[in-house]
């Protein structure tokens, strides 16, 4: 029988479990060497990963900035009269003065409740103050007869009981929804005036609503100032209820234009029309554009494969578009899906007598075929169905005629924003927004009136920036050189799973900060690495065009032989008064050289001694990147396909396998142990027989 786990009940005094450690000893020896290796490229890894983090950093974020125009050559710009126009310059910007002369403000349209507040249909003293969309709608008697209705057929729940249009401009890319409400919205769910704000802001127009309960009054604002910008009001002109319901609930809402304007001492002052909008005026609108020329080219550039949709908005819920090339009706079944192409192929085959083609430039012409007959453009301005919208906006979006655009009939009212004018160094310019850039320079139109705004380089800023950069220079090369330099400890290993059982958390720790010391220490990759960064500031640029080509000579110098530096801030202010652009040159400069071989064949190079200061490092880091990251990984992923991460797993394999023949080596010691066990006990018992036990 066995007697595994009872050794020594045969007298023999054989100390097995002893016996099978002293066999297992070369073997863990073999696997404790393996752990080692295994756990040291581990730490070697994460060093690496560390290191990289740090590099990619520096190179990606800390350098870029620093290679930006408003590091390098910061502008400043300063205003004779601030109320009037303030500016900002940037690089571009030359060293000089202009003349801003400011004769018209931008302002946003702008619709407000006025002093008679809202209007309710409903008079009864409970809803005189009511935010309920059926009292802003409906008299008492009214809303009776509705509910009444609505009891005896409950299909009218659904239908639409109030309609109007809200527009945020009539060009291509204007937006115009449908705000709507059902009998259920108006009774059952109850809604208020508070969910017609919710509905106008969700709708995707560029126009904010808001209701004000303190003061009764509802307003509407352009986000966005300048002519183009409207709030365009209007019902459908089909004489329905819900169009006429729609005319009610904004008519009670007694909207007013709001209008913006400045004194001579640029005081903006805000007056409300003294009349409500006129939500009858009817604006015919244009069904026709062309029809002076035999041939007409699209403003705007585009691709054969470009999506018709990249083109205008289409309206909400609708794919077709159509509209007339000289009278014939061209159809484009789903804007959403269709190219330019196609768009081509159908005016083609519209049988108008016009040739569409795409010019190499981007640019889409139609002409008549015979080179006489005029082209004309066109969708009727009465046609409000979606189809007709987006054939509008579609040629609106091409822009074939300048200036000019299809607009259709509008039944309702119209407000418009002002555009800011500028007359700027002679020039006169226009701004929805009040800014107007020019040369480098933007514009900032406070209020009208005249003023000089002074451009120079700001080189107190400039000043510490390049103090920026020697500190966050030296803040890397001085956590590279303390890698690189790392004391190592020859006496401090990996520890075992057995030596870490002996030891506190505490002492693992500390014995392991001294184990993973000089991991990096005099490592191939990181001396590259310090070195082309040195060797980048100390090298002249060769295409700085003044005597200020090399670091020292801008007062930037070494402070160690280890390649800190320091700046000399007097000497840096002497060179950019002598050369204002030095920096930039010195710092920025690309360095690439463009070359033409027999062939006429271009090839653009770059000549390190040309190359900024900057991108010699970037250019350096990048490389020695890619070299670290085919080594190590940049993480400690393993499964990376670096050589370091395959390292790790193959000797995770190796381990994993050396256990399983470790288990059975055990094994085989503990049965060839059990077997003796056995022949002695057998042997012992046979001997007291023969002797009958004495």
């Amino acid at each position: 029988m066995s007697t595994r786990g009872i050794y020594g009940l045969s007298g023999s005094g054989i100390d097995v479990d002893s016996m099978v450690k002293v066999g297992m000893m070369t073997k863990q020896s073999q696997y404790d060497k393996m752990y080692k290796q295994e756990v040291k490229n581990e730490w070697l890894k994460e060093a690496y990963s560390d290191l990289y983090g740090d590099l990619n950093t520096f190179n990606t974020t800390t350098l870029s900035s620093y290679k930006m125009s408003s590091k390098t050559s910061p502008m400043l710009a300063s205003s004779s009269a601030s109320t009037v126009a303030t500016a900002t310059a940037n690089a571009d910007a030359a060293s000089m003065s202009h003349t801003v002369n400011v004769s018209a403000l931008a302002s946003n349209a702008y619709l407000l409740t006025g002093e008679e507040k809202l209007t309710r249909a409903n008079a009864s003293d409970s809803a005189k103050t009511s935010i309920y969309l059926k009292d802003m709608l409906f008299t008492e008697a009214q809303q009776t007869d509705l509910q009444s209705k609505f009891k005896a057929d409950s299909t009218l729940g659904t239908q639409t009981l109030v309609s109007f249009d809200i527009a945020d401009g009539t060009g291509a890319n204007a937006t115009s929804k449908t705000i709507s409400f059902t009998y259920n919205d108006i009774f059952s769910s109850g809604q208020t005036l508070n969910d017609l704000v919710s509905k106008i802001n969700a709708s995707g127009v560029n126009i904010k609503a808001s209701f004000d309960n303190t003061n009764d009054a509802f307003s509407l604002y352009q986000k966005t100032g300048g002519e183009a910008n409207k709030i365009i009001l209007s019902v459908a002109n089909d004489g329905s209820d819900a169009s006429a319901n729609g005319k009610t609930l904004l008519g009670n809402l007694n909207l007013h234009s709001v209008t913006n304007t400045t004194d001579a001492n640029g005081n903006r002052t805000s007056t409300l029309s003294s009349s409500e909008i006129n939500l009858n005026a009817v604006t015919t609108g244009t069904s026709e554009v062309g029809g002076t020329q035999a041939s007409y080219t699209s403003a705007t550039k585009t691709t054969r494969d470009a999506l018709l949709s990249t083109l205008f908005k289409a309206q909400d819920g609708s794919k077709s578009a159509t509209f007339t090339v000289n009278g014939k009706t061209v159809t484009i079944d789903d804007v959403t899906t269709k190219k330019v192409s196609d768009l081509i192929d159908a005016i083609n085959g519209s049988g108008a007598g016009v040739t569409a083609s795409l010019a190499s430039d981007g640019q889409l012409t139609v002409a008549s075929n015979d080179n006489t007959a005029k082209v004309t453009f066109g969708v009727s301005s009465s046609a409000t169905d979606a189809a007709s919208t987006n054939g509008r906006s579609l040629l609106n979006g091409l822009n074939f005629v300048s200036g000019k655009e299809l607009t259709a009939d509008t039944h309702g009212a119209s407000t418009a924003g002002t555009s800011a004018t500028a007359t700027i160094d002679g020039k006169k310019y226009t701004s929805d927004t009040g800014k107007v850039t020019v040369g480098g320079v933007t514009y900032t139109l406070n209020a009208m009136g005249a003023a000089t705004v002074s451009v120079s380089q700001d080189t107190d800023t400039l000043v510490k920036n390049v103090q920026s950069f020697v500190d966050d220079y030296n803040k890397m090369i001085d956590a590279l050189n303390t890698k690189y330099y790392e004391k190592q400890y020859s006496d401090y290993g990996v520890l075992t799973k057995s030596q870490e059982s002996a030891m506190t958390a505490d002492q693992i720790t500390k014995w392991n900060e001294k184990a993973k010391s000089g991991l990096l220490y005099h490592d191939q990759t990181l001396g590259k690495v310090i070195s082309s960064m040195r060797q980048a500031l100390y090298t002249p640029v060769d295409s700085v065009t003044s005597n200020y080509n090399t670091m020292m000579s801008i007062g930037i110098t070494s402070s160690t032989d280890q390649g800190h530096i320091r700046l000399d801030t007097d000497k840096l202010k002497k060179a950019l008064a002598s050369d204002p652009d030095c920096v930039r040159q010195l710092f920025a400069s690309s360095g690439d050289v463009t070359t033409t071989d027999a062939d006429g064949n271009q090839k653009t190079t770059t000549d390190y001694n040309k190359e900024g200061v900057l991108n010699r490092i970037s250019d350096a880091l990048h490389t020695n990147l890619k070299t670290m990251k085919s080594y190590a990984g940049s993480s400690m992923e393993t499964a990376d396909g670096s050589t370091l991460g395959t390292l790790i797993e193959n000797l995770k394999t190796k381990m994993s396998d050396f256990k399983t023949q470790m288990d059975a080596f055990e094994n085989a010691l503990y049965d060839k142990y059990d077997a003796m066990e056995t022949a002695i006990q057998q042997l012992s018992t046979q001997l007291g027989y023969i002797t009958g036990g004495n």
